[in-house]
């Protein structure tokens, strides 16, 4: 996939001929090679400027400016200390920069230079020592502010549900591509290697306008793109799972990258009371990389992820005698394939970056009696430049498609109500078969001013979808004010629309004339920062929702509705380098929708992370987190159907009643040393919920007249050991 802007750019950015000058003199230049101060190794994609000139520096460091004695060159690179030196006279520059000394805990960037409102920076060499994520760092995702915190191994656990969004109205994307789902089975591990990644950011909402279809938020990481110099790669065992990953040069210019995990419990529990085959989860990456310059980058990636299960459709302890005998068991797959092209290309001040990507998920559930099955296989395209005329002035225009071909089928000859959250048509009784084909589609533009103290960054996005024919412009805007060098000021705003899912459009089940959901969206917010050590932040936040959908608890859906949400969220953090690292985060809330309470309606959250390193090689982790519960529908009876001889729920008023409140306490020790040329790390882990705050559902008789809490674990211990090389 080779971008027109790429092939049409160099082209435009030739200076026009003119008359020869019988003599010219060379142009003053400095050249020189940046190093790793840690290492003595020469260090790539460091961005050396100098009086508007830019140079990105490849594998051997090097780079040469046009620029004369006099002039200040400024180097910056991520996770290095950025550096301003004089251009010498004569010779050549040989310079170091040192790593940024990292906290040993997981922690929100408060400073990083962002060009929208709400945003949560993590980077992965902050989050393997947090305790309760299992050295997952996109698990940290669910404990940031405005986002739902749900119990370990419920129904729940795995859905982000972000600032008042259905977990389905937010995208979680890998490199700019869409993936089905970020989660594996309840939520215990993602779908990324955390040793793959380099950078993974939530914006919560009001992001910009170069990404659209969606009301809720975004999960945007980006995966390891670094050039090694020989073969490395690291392993990770514990007792759920096991997994590696290596990186290795293929020539000057090559990489090839690759990593992969799977569970293992299914293979050694199998007699457990509700599933008689063990949940079981999967994935794999792998992506060969050209770099053929400074700033350049091709890869063909292919990456998967799946998860299975066999459980018992309804709860066994609620079910006795004959009841248990008749009780089916109900197999549940998911999993996809995702092949991609992604590049990036500099050209000048402009960066082009892009990918063309083939996806394939698949979900299957099925009982002896009945199945719903659905296939989606979606061409994405995605298309963007940033041209920066200016250091004050910056512009990004892009399109993005999906063509999608969804086929849905089910068969049931009565509802399965017990089956309504992984199969929805089953659990309502429904047989359908549908095949339906759809475009979406979008473009935008975006502007970055800076004034001065103060930066503004108006966008206008258009998308449309075919299947609904709906066509709309969303405007949103940002205005940033850095009032003093250690405070900011924050407002955003903007239009968000999501088109209609297919089942939501469907001619046997679906809403008819449904059109795309709208989301008006505020944010105000300000940071400080105290002596460089403590930082504080409060963000407040609101939506209005018009023509959304309302899931409710037997699989179907109403609408459309209105909904309305509000919130504010305080942060705070405080560190010692390389000895002590503390966090705090406290988010208060309301959402409704159709006038009632939200399904992830949570009035309070908070999260509280600690870590010390009281040794050299010792460390240890402490987190507490503790929210409201969540609501849910109670059932209040049961209706006996005599023509299939099975009870249907009575359910009682939507979101009346909520779980218990929530708490759990997460602790991590962790031993580092060398062996065998071998970095190890050897970790133990373990998390406490109180007995009264692990109810994950409620569990009901065959007829619906006993009804039982299901409680999650009160312990759970781990133990592992990393090792890298």
């Amino acid at each position: 996939m080779v971008s027109l802007l790429a092939l049409l750019l160099p082209a435009l950015a030739q200076e026009p001929a003119g008359d020869v000058a019988p003599m010219s003199l060379p142009a003053p230049r400095v050249e020189g090679t940046v190093l790793d101060a840690s290492t003595g190794e020469p260090l790539p994609d460091v961005i050396v400027t100098a009086r508007g000139a830019t140079f990105v520096t490849g594998a051997d460091g090097r780079f040469v400016l046009e620029v004369g004695p006099g002039a200040e060159v400024t180097l910056a690179r991520e996770a290095f200390v950025s550096l301003t030196l004089p251009v010498p006279e004569d010779g050549e520059l040989k310079i170091a920069l040192q790593p940024v000394e990292a906290p040993l805990e997981v922690v929100v960037e408060a400073r990083r230079d962002e060009p929208v409102v709400s945003v949560q920076h993590l980077d992965r060499e902050r989050v393997e020592e947090t305790p309760g994520t299992f050295g997952d760092a996109v698990r940290l995702v669910q404990s940031l502010p405005g986002v739902a915190l749900t119990q370990e191994f419920s129904p729940r656990a795995g859905a982000l549900a972000i600032r008042a969004a259905e977990p389905t109205e937010s995208r979680f994307l890998l490199d700019q591509i869409e993936l089905p789902y970020l989660y594996h089975f309840n939520g215990y591990s993602s779908v990324l290697h955390t040793r793959l990644l380099d950078d993974l950011t939530l914006y919560p909402s009001t992001f910009g306008a170069d990404w659209g279809d969606s009301v809720g938020g975004i999960v945007d990481s980006t995966s390891r793109w670094d050039q090694p110099d020989a073969l490395r790669g690291s392993v990770n065992v514990n007792l759920i799972m096991a997994g590696a990953e290596m990186s290795a040069p293929v020539g000057e210019r090559g990489v090839v990258r690759a990593g992969g995990r799977r569970s293992y419990l299914d293979a050694v529990s199998r007699n457990d009371e509700q599933y008689t085959v063990f949940p079981k989860f999967w994935d794999h990456f792998a992506r060969a990389e050209w770099h053929p310059g400074a700033g350049r980058r091709w890869g063909l990636l292919w990456f998967g992820a799946g998860d299975s299960y066999t459980r018992t459709a309804s709860e066994p302890e609620e079910l006795t005698g004959w009841e248990d005998e008749a009780n089916p068991s109900f197999t549940y797959d998911q999993r996809y394939q995702v092949v991609a092209l992604v590049h990036q290309e500099r050209v000048g001040r402009a960066v082009l970056d892009g990918v063309l990507a083939y996806v394939d998920y698949r979900v299957d559930g099925a009982v002896p009696e009945a199945f719903e099955r659905s296939a989606e296989r979606t061409l994405q395209l995605r298309e963007e430049v940033v041209l920066a005329p200016s250091d004050a002035l910056s512009v990004s225009t892009g399109v993005d498609a999906r063509l999608r071909s969804t086929t849905l089928s089910a068969l049931a000859d009565r509802p399965w109500p017990e089956l309504a959250r992984e199969a929805p048509l089953v659990g309502r009784g429904v047989s359908l078969d549908e095949d339906v084909t759809r475009l979406l589609a979008g473009g935008w533009l975006e502007g970055r001013w800076e004034i001065g103290a103060v930066r503004v960054v108006p966008g206008l996005r258009v998308e449309g979808d075919t299947l609904s024919g709906a066509v709309v412009a969303d405007p949103r805007a940002l205005v940033r004010w850095e009032a003093g060098p250690d405070t900011k000021l924050r407002l955003a705003g903007g239009v968000y629309h999501q088109a209609p899912s297919v089942l939501q459009l469907s001619d046997e089940v679906g809403i008819e004339d449904l059109g795309p959901s709208r989301a008006r969206q505020v944010a105000l917010g300000v940071d400080h920062a105290i002596a460089g050590r403590w930082e504080v932040g409060v963000e407040g936040w609101g939506k209005l929702l018009d023509d959304v959908v309302v899931n409710l608890p037997d699989g179907s859906f109403s609408g459309p509705t209105t909904g309305e949400a509000v919130g504010v969220e305080l942060t705070t953090r405080y560190r010692l380098r390389e000895r002590f690292f503390a966090s705090g985060a406290l988010a208060l809330g309301r959402a409704t929708r159709d006038g009632i309470a939200f399904d992830y309606d949570q009035p309070w959250a908070a999260n509280l992370v600690a870590s010390w390193n009281f040794r050299p090689s010792w460390t240890a982790g402490l987190r507490y987190r503790a929210s409201a519960g969540l609501p849910y529908t109670p059932v209040v009876d049961g209706l006996y159907e005599a023509a299939t001889d099975t009870y249907a729920p009575v359910y009682g008023e939507r979101n009346a009643a909520r779980y218990p409140n929530y708490q759990k306490v997460d602790l991590r020790v962790e031993k580092a040393w060398k062996a065998w040329g071998t970095d190890l790390v050897a970790y133990a882990e373990l998390w406490w919920v109180p007995a009264g705050a692990n109810t994950m559902y409620q569990a009901y008789s065959f007829d619906y007249d006993a009804v039982a809490p299901v409680r999650g674990p009160s312990f759970l211990p781990l133990v592992g050991l990393r090792g890298e090389r």
